[in-house]
């Protein structure tokens, strides 16, 4: 009879060969999609080599093999982590990591992902001279899956590193909601402002970048479990309709009073999910993410905050 040990490592070795052979099949199929796909030409960027990473627990998931940026524009896209578990490489968009300092020594924790969930990220072969669109599309949607729950809001979307940077930035009175549901307009909350301090937006213009459109922003979108703020709401260019947009996506110019969102034009808001006016729930939420996600898609995806650099 074979030892009890021998047959663990058996069916441990068993698990990850068929680990290993479903992720060689999606790479297959991700590179015979490829080729009609719109690539980007990215370079490796060993700099960052040998930085400690954590998951978003703290928990050590590897370290850092180098770094890719986009040849055109030499701006870094991804980390290339060599997880500790198991004997490949992911890629980490480079919006979803975060630098910590500990004593004298950097370390990298993401913002969502868990160590359980890195092992399901598509593997990145070290030795490809490129990535395409497919496997990059693959990738994105894998993160999007870590952020669920408690951490929905960690997503780069919802950064407010370029606008309402306060732990705080709305405030209450203390007058008591009339139901459950955590986002609300601030203009349909009784006893809820904008903190002093902060950039009260609401009748700025909001520049589009990808065309120079200019709307107007109506009003907010808060979660009144947090105090902060999720989205904007925003006309659509022909006034019949209203959209949101999350605040991760914009940006303040102090000096003309603006409200800045990148790349953006005013088609991309048309295709956003019209909103109804009042609570926003979970899932219109989704249904926004998806439609962002599909807007800047090829060579626009860039233009995410997945994108942002962070580190």
């Amino acid at each position: 009879m074979q030892p009890q040990g021998a047959m663990r490592d058996s069916r441990i070795q068993q698990e990850s060969d068929a680990a290993g052979e479903a992720s060689a099949r999606e790479i297959a199929t991700l590179r015979q999609e490829a080729a009609t796909a719109d690539d980007t030409m990215l370079r490796p960027v060993p700099d960052l080599r040998g930085i400690r990473v954590e998951d978003a627990s703290g928990i050590p998931a590897g370290s850092v093999y180098g770094a890719l940026a986009e040849a055109e524009t030499g701006l870094l896209r991804y980390v290339d982590l060599a997880l500790d578990t198991l004997d490949r490489h992911v890629l980490v968009p480079i919006g979803h990591a975060r630098v910590r300092e500990e004593g004298d020594e950097p370390c990298i924790r993401l913002r969502a992902a868990l160590l359980e969930q890195l092992e399901q990220v598509p593997p990145f072969p070290a030795d490809v001279s490129h990535i395409d669109d497919p496997f990059e599309r693959a990738l994105l949607e894998a993160y999007g899956r870590t952020f669920h729950g408690e951490r929905y809001y960690a997503h780069p979307s919802y950064d407010h590193s370029g606008i309402y940077v306060g732990d705080h930035p709305v405030v209450s009175d203390g007058s008591r909601r009339d139901d459950t549901e955590p986002l609300h307009r601030l203009s349909y909350l009784p006893g809820w402002k904008v903190a002093s301090g902060e950039h009260d937006i609401r009748g700025w213009p909001l520049v589009l970048t990808g065309d120079g459109a200019r709307l107007e922003v109506k009003d907010l979108i808060v979660d009144a479990d947090a105090a902060r703020v999720r989205y904007i709401v925003v006309p659509t260019p022909d006034e019949r309709g209203a959209r949101l947009v999350p605040i991760g996506f914009l940006r303040v110019e102090d000096d003309m009073n603006e409200v800045i969102a990148d790349g953006f034009t005013a088609d991309d808001v048309v295709e956003l999910p019209a909103y109804a006016g009042g609570g926003v729930t979970r899932e219109f939420e989704e249904r926004v993410s998806a439609a962002l996600r599909r807007i800047f898609s090829g060579r626009r995806r860039y233009l995410l905050p997945d994108f942002r650099a962070g580190v």
